[in-house]
């Protein structure tokens, strides 16, 4: 299968989102429709003007370069848990949940996972409740914390912005889902990829997947890798534009709209002779929102394909089944 470019003009557009965003008249709408195209294709777009400070994600990559170089017994001190929060190693994910590969072998990446920071006194701490926890932070690098931080809030600021927009290319009126996102579920992902200059089947930085949150923004990395499969089987790069982000959709905004925005799987491949960073931001519904498909996606010639679900209850099932840390956990 090839890789050919995405756009501009090809599947996986470019869109200008500063209209939008400044309240211009009809522009939301126009961007919406333009996302429900993208969304029913390919389920990748590319995002300029978004006012995002481009210093907030070269800090981030910085960070996530400076934290993947400590020695390794440093990284593991900081080891993921019961909660996928902290470090995780090379070789501790095996994508089991792609429909579109028998994936055996781990992922050729290490990673660091950064959710809402809390302090030890908090209300949802104390509380225990399900999936929250405290980051798990390296204490020789007090910056790692502000720059990663920084770049959290700003995407989840931006993400806020931007739901409105998807739910009417949903076609539902721009409030529908405010309160499934009330408290939304945000995991910022550092990840290094190793070099893969020399292709081995079933091997991959990322194997064959698609995202289980609802939509997910990544700046543009330095280095080329990741591939996007059309319906008709071709790997797609998406539009490799400095300042950009690429935005993609996932499994429960497909959830909501009947499959009608069914999300695209996704893979990553370092052919480069070095090491890759990433730092895709993760945006989902609160853990005790219960997704349904929406009234617009629903009728008579295409009833609804899914029994409302707790998507807390889909985050720990996904989590027994991919991650090696907790295959000897009850489900």
């Amino acid at each position: 299968m090839s890789q050919n470019a995405g756009g501009p003009d090809g599947r996986i557009p470019v869109l200008d989102i500063a209209p939008a965003l400044a309240g211009q008249p009809g522009a939301r709408q126009a961007l919406a429709e333009r996302i429900a195209r993208s969304a029913e294709d390919t389920g990748f777009l590319v995002l300029a003007g978004h006012g995002i400070d481009p210093a907030l994600p070269a800090g981030c990559f910085a960070a996530a370069a400076a934290f993947f170089a400590l020695p390794e017994e440093v990284k593991l001190a900081l080891k993921v848990g019961e909660l996928n929060i902290g470090y995780l190693p090379t070789g501790a994910q095996v994508i089991r949940t792609s429909k579109i590969a028998e994936v055996k072998q781990p992922n050729l990446n290490e990673s660091f996972y950064i959710v809402r920071d809390r302090a030890p006194d908090d209300p949802d701490i104390l509380a225990k409740k399900p999936f929250v926890g405290l980051n798990r932070w390296p204490e020789s690098m007090p910056e790692f914390r502000r720059a990663t931080m920084a770049y959290f809030t700003a995407m989840e600021a931006l993400a806020q912005r931007m739901l409105p927009i998807f739910t009417l290319a949903l076609g539902m009126p721009e409030d529908y889902l405010e309160g499934d996102f009330a408290d939304p579920t945000c995991t910022l992902r550092l990840i290094r990829y190793q070099p893969q200059p020399e292709a081995e089947e079933g091997r991959f930085g990322f194997a064959p997947h698609i995202d289980t949150n609802f939509i997910t923004f990544l700046a543009q990395s330095a280095l080329p890798g990741l591939e996007v499969r059309t319906r008709e089987g071709e790997w797609l790069r998406p539009p490799a534009i400095p300042g950009t982000f690429v935005v993609n959709t996932a499994e429960m905004l497909g959830r909501y709209s009947n499959d009608r925005f069914a999300p695209t799987p996704h893979r990553v491949l370092n052919a480069n002779n070095e090491m890759r960073y990433a730092i895709p931001f993760f945006f989902g519904p609160n853990n005790d929102a219960v997704i349904r498909p929406v009234p617009s996606c629903v009728s008579a010639e295409s009833p609804a394909r899914y029994e409302p679900l707790r998507y807390e209850d889909h985050r720990r099932k996904l989590n027994v089944t991919n991650f090696a840390h907790r295959q000897a956990q009850p489900a």
